[in-house]
């Protein structure tokens, strides 16, 4: 263990920023990505299109007009969390994430707890991601090929963009999202223009506070899933210090307002009395029969060719988040150093490839064991990604406040204070939610529930290893500069 683990030789300065060990680079690439490749890597991670077509039905069916309103409230409880996210971004620029802001509040050892956690909650969601998108892109291009096959095929076209670098998989990124952005946006003028009415009732606190809005809130907060990439690509940002903070305003208003202004075009076209029952009667197929009523079905068979592409993007933006923050945890000294490495572009090619050798090594696994991919696969590991994410979330809302409170940095008390703790509430309500009503998450499978004691398994091995690499006398550093590259 000592041996994987082993700190690399003093680093030899080449230029700024730019490490090497022999003549292996470990530094990410600088000053590469601005405001928009940040923002488009955030939103492709939660896969608009996709999230309208499977995601959005089930919140109608769950609370029917309110949908609208309940986006809106998720969006504003990640700005409130944004508040103080922001401002201590200004302290953390590092491809670790949220596990810098634990580390900086509550130390190595409990950082280090949360980043096995976090390596769980995202290898879960990935590998479900995977397996949904194999099923739905079979029935879509309406062949006989076994959806395993698609996964695989998926899985190394990903691979491939990942490696050839950050660049590369941004214009890809870019260029997709912004056909999702004309397909829905189009949609969603059509669906305001033939509406018998405008109703803004949605908004209602009658129409909001009734039975079923805790697992709507659940499930439309999971749309925000991305967020920790803005500071997770900090490294390589252009003036980090304003383009992460832009980065995340941009991110969380674009959501918020997508998927607030689809909810509400999509419930006045339907109808507010009529739209829980025709959600809830045919969820899978309520987007797309929608389309096809209001723009043909030309527009119909495209909606669902860009869901297939959507599931690209998510892949994309996903690995080349995770493959940087593996890097991080490696150059920290918790994960094995071969994968604090990167190639002469300055791309972490060793963490990526790790990425994708795990996701095909799991997706292999329950291929051979049989197991469904929607019954099992899909529905069994995105409920334990969702727990994994809330969690995160509710501790670094709680580091924040802690950060603040131990340094004094910040003097704005709304800032510092009121908002986190608003933030720590909501999460752990969230949360508690979640465990409570696990099975709307992904199956009805009671079994399903005892992956969840992975997340305090995954916690405690990240507080074992810690704890070694601190007998042994090495230090965790979460906090590497960007100017030093150390």
């Amino acid at each position: 263990m000592s041996n994987a683990f082993e700190r690399q030789a003093p680093l030899a300065q080449e230029s700024p920023g730019d490490t090497t060990i022999g003549s292996t680079k470990t530094s990410l690439a600088r000053n590469q990505f601005g405001v928009i490749a940040i923002s488009c890597v955030v939103i492709s991670a939660v896969a608009p299109i996709s999230v309208t077509a499977a995601a959005m039905p089930v919140v109608f069916a769950q609370i029917g007009p309110a949908t609208p309103a309940v986006y809106l409230i998720a969006g504003l409880l990640f700005g409130i969390f944004s508040i103080g996210y922001v401002s201590m971004s200004r302290h953390v620029k590092n491809a670790g994430g949220y596990v810098s802001y634990i580390a900086k509040a509550f130390g190595s050892r409990v950082a280090t707890a949360a980043a096995y956690v976090t390596l769980l909650l995202y290898i879960s969601s990935l590998v479900a991601f995977y397996a949904i998108s194999g099923v739905v892109s079979a029935g879509t291009l309406g062949i006989s090929t076994n959806p395993t096959t698609i996964i695989f095929i998926a899985l190394a076209i990903v691979a491939v963009l990942c490696v050839l670098g950050g660049h590369v998989s941004i214009k890809l990124l870019v260029t997709l999202l912004a056909c999702e952005a004309i397909a829905l946006g189009a949609l969603g003028i059509a669906l305001l223009f033939k509406a018998q009415t405008l109703s803004f009732a949605s908004f209602a606190p009658s129409a909001i506070f009734v039975p079923g809005v805790g697992v709507a809130l659940l499930l439309a907060i999971i749309c925000y899933s991305g967020l920790e990439a803005t500071v997770v690509f900090s490294e390589e940002a252009r003036t980090p210090e304003t383009t992460i903070p832009r980065s995340v305003a941009a991110s969380i208003i674009s959501i918020t307002l997508f998927y607030t202004v689809m909810a509400f075009a999509l419930g006045n076209y339907t109808g507010l009395d009529a739209v829980q029952a025709r959600a809830a009667a045919d969820p899978a197929g309520f987007l797309f029969t929608i389309g096809r009523e209001v723009l043909g079905d030309f527009y119909s068979r495209t909606l669902e060719i860009l869901v297939l592409s959507s599931f690209l993007a998510v892949f994309v933006g996903f690995q080349s988040m995770i493959g940087r923050y593996i890097f991080a945890l490696s150059r920290a000294g918790v994960l094995p150093s071969f994968l604090w490495t990167t190639n002469s572009h300055g791309n972490p090619v060793a963490a990526l490839v790790a990425v994708t050798v795990i996701v095909g090594t799991l997706l292999a696994l329950f291929t051979i064991s049989g197991a469904d991919l929607v019954l099992v696969v899909y529905g069994w590991l995105v409920g334990l990604g969702t727990v994994g994410l809330l969690c995160m979330l509710a501790l670094v809302s709680a580091a924040i406040f802690a950060f603040f409170v131990k340094t004094g940095l910040e003097q704005r008390v709304w800032v510092a204070k009121v908002a986190p703790l608003i933030s720590i509430g909501a999460f752990v309500i969230v949360l508690i939610t979640a465990i409570i009503n696990y099975s709307i998450l992904g199956t009805q499978d009671e079994r399903a529930r005892w992956l969840l004691v992975l997340v305090p398994i995954a916690a405690v091995l990240g507080w074992i290893v810690s704890g070694y690499r601190q007998r042994q006398g090495k230090v965790i550093e979460y906090d590497a500069s960007i100017e030093s590259g150390q």
